[in-house]
């Protein structure tokens, strides 16, 4: 623990200038002793096993009361999951302190690295803990996989390699910034997850379930980051789908910001059937061939999304000519969308820049689109559910060219349906399409 002198030390000359990122990156002046895995036996030669080393250390620093486990720069193999202890913070030396793990026979997957209490209920796993500052090229395994954790902070990690993804997270208050994620992951790059079915252990002969209790993704901020990890498939390696994936069941509390993503198919992708609320998306760059924001479907309705300040300016594949969307959100009450530019594919036909399916209390602004053909804003209901409907949309000032219609609405439902545009500046060859119960101007 600080003394009180460095305690005020860190603080500075006053509690502004105070975080908790702030000790864990100074944890090496906070505590008593730092916890080189050289000195228990880890060699970074890439070839050495150094798991039990690295356990050997993280139990140490635990046993002690908290403290760094320092990874010097080398090539680390783990024929086995570390588990990160409560008040731990596991520490490299930069891209130069490089970790792979081994799996023995054809098996692929399992977490590189983890945290204790994998068999925990809700977020009673490992507290206060932090892994920062290496590099993961593991084509063999997962990468950093929270389970049942909580306050958890991940930073500079640079992402060369990995078979699903490079974090996976199941837990709460979960600080993950400056992550550079720019080489290859199977699936999905960053994970937003539930334990549900997923975030097995490698015990060094086999996975080793967590309790898969449903605990959710909660508290999570990831920001200042780079993700921009490619496509493509290996042998039987499965096909890599979306920068940002939102696969737990129910989850709140989620804050994307200052992103730059790109190399997959879709930006930020939600799979059907999920909830979430209290979401916010802002300062977002895309460079995704598909689209920058897709949720899907689900029969419980999305709460409180704000998307403010995106640019999805696609890279160019013809395979999705003709099917270029930006932004499609299902089933959201209380949704933002601001000052948001969307780009088709130079001279590619496009479908829609921003699609909405069954959405209410929803508020469009400041959104630039340009594309070729299809319609700039189309707002649908669930045709087969008489109890999902668009209804109080507002959309204004605004900018949409090159479409074949500025506004779409499709609908079978003739009541309680209020959409009110204006202020807009429509290059378009017809500004609306379908019935509007309201249609206003100003």
């Amino acid at each position: 623990m600080a003394n009180r002198k460095q305690f005020l030390s860190l603080i500075g000359g006053g509690a502004a200038s105070f975080s908790i990122a702030s000790l864990i990156r100074n944890g090496s002046e906070i505590t008593n002793e730092v916890y080189n895995v050289n000195t228990f036996g880890a060699v970074g030669d890439g070839k050495t096993p150094s798991a039990n080393a690295f356990q050997e250390a993280i139990d140490k620093a635990e046993s002690d009361g908290g403290g760094v486990v320092l990874i010097p720069p080398g090539k680390y193999i783990l024929e086995k999951t570390p588990l990160i202890g409560s008040n731990v913070h596991l520490k490299g030396s930069g891209p130069g302190t490089v970790l792979t793990g081994e799996r023995t026979g054809n098996y692929q997957g399992a977490a590189l690295i983890s945290n204790k209490g994998q068999q925990a209920s809700g977020y009673d796993g490992a507290s206060g803990w932090s892994i920062s500052n290496l590099a993961i090229d593991s084509p063999k395994t997962n990468g950093i996989v929270v389970t049942h954790a909580s306050n958890v902070y991940i930073s500079h990690i640079y992402g060369i390699e990995a078979f699903h993804h490079f974090i996976d997270t199941a837990g709460l208050n979960i600080l993950c910034e400056n992550l550079f994620l720019t080489g290859h992951s199977g699936t999905s790059t960053f994970q937003i997850d539930s334990l549900g079915n997923a975030q097995s252990i490698w015990d060094g002969q086999q996975a080793v379930s967590p309790n898969l209790d449903g605990t959710q993704t909660k508290n999570l901020i990831l920001r200042s980051s780079i993700i921009t990890a490619t496509a493509g498939t290996e042998g039987n390696r499965p096909r890599h789908d979306t920068s940002i994936h939102f696969h737990g069941e129910v989850s709140e509390g989620i804050i994307l910001s200052d992103l730059i993503l790109g190399g997959a198919e879709n930006g930020i992708y939600m799979d059907d059937g999920l909830s979430y609320s209290n979401m916010q998306i802002s300062n977002i760059t895309s460079y995704n061939h598909g689209r920058a924001i897709w949720f899907e479907e689900s029969p419980i309705r999305q709460e409180q999304i704000s998307i403010r300040g995106l640019i999805h300016q696609p890279e160019i594949n013809a395979d999705k000519a003709g099917e270029y969307c930006s932004i499609t959100i299902y089933a959201t009450d209380g949704l933002s969308l601001c000052g948001l530019q969307l780009k088709s594919p130079e001279d590619l036909p496009c479908k829609n820049a921003i699609e909405l399916y069954s959405c209410s209390k929803a508020e469009l602004s400041g959104i630039k689109a340009k594309g070729f053909g299809g319609t700039a804003i189309l707002i649908s209901d669930d045709l087969n559910r008489s109890d999902k409907k668009s209804n109080y949309i507002q959309i204004h000032g605004s900018i949409f060219e090159g479409f074949e219609y500025g506004l779409s609405k499709t609908s079978s439902h003739e009541d309680d349906e209020f959409i009110e545009w204006g202020n807009l500046f429509i290059d378009v060859k017809n500004q609306h399409k379908g019935t509007f119960k309201t249609l206003t101007t100003r």
